[in-house]
């Protein structure tokens, strides 16, 4: 997977977020991280053109939700210039997917990030069921969800969740930067993938995921 990012910054404040603290320190010097974690567009990366083939993730480091209409609109625009590549959008208030009122191309995955179907504090994103009620009915033939970091969960609720959202695609990662949060025991995360690889096309295990194994 490659990154495009258009769009940076944040304001869910997570607790484990490594982006926000690249920008905070290694990437300080970086014109787009000279205000921090500020959401906004970069404006240079606009036009950017990708090899076919290719999945990119758009704005990788940040939230594309905090994106304004327009400047959505716009980046659709050229994701529909390029229908052999294939993107994605990922975030944490899928209710955006709707607000926004816009039609999505074909060669983009419309995605949310649920670590769990409880609530553990670690954002002021949108709740947990709330993504899931989303995405749920959300209208879309590429659907894909990120359960990283991995937190603590009730498996049954989960696998109903996933099966309900429907994704193409899942990936499942680990807490790989020692933020000390509620992670699950082993045999929930094997009992996890094995049921999610029973209706899920491609689920992928991220790496650092053997450590909860």
């Amino acid at each position: 997977m490659k990154t495009w990012n258009v769009w940076v910054g944040c304001r869910h404040d997570c607790t484990y977020c490594s982006a926000a603290r690249l920008a905070a320190t290694r990437l300080k010097h970086i014109p787009r991280y000279e205000e921090g974690f500020k959401p906004h567009l970069v404006e240079k990366e606009m036009g950017k053109k990708f090899h076919p083939g290719d999945f990119v993730f758009c704005a990788y480091m940040g939230d594309i939700s905090f994106a304004h209409r327009e400047v959505v609109r716009a980046i659709l625009e050229n994701i529909s210039r390029q229908p052999e590549v294939r993107f994605l959008f990922c975030t944490k208030n899928p209710l955006v997917y709707w607000d926004w009122q816009l039609t999505y191309p074909p060669n983009l995955y419309l995605g949310a990030t649920i670590e769990s179907n409880i609530d553990h504090g670690v954002s002021k994103a949108p709740s947990s069921f709330s993504r899931y009620r989303a995405m749920k009915v959300l209208d879309h033939p590429h659907k894909f969800v990120s359960i990283e970091p991995l937190l603590d969960f009730h498996v049954g609720t989960m696998v109903d969740w996933m099966k309900e959202i429907g994704p193409e695609l899942i990936e499942v990662g680990a807490d790989n930067y020692n933020n000390g949060l509620c992670e699950p025991m082993a045999w929930k995360v094997s009992w996890l993938l094995e049921i999610l690889r029973e209706f899920c096309p491609t689920v992928v295990e991220k790496q650092g995921l053997e450590r909860l194994l």
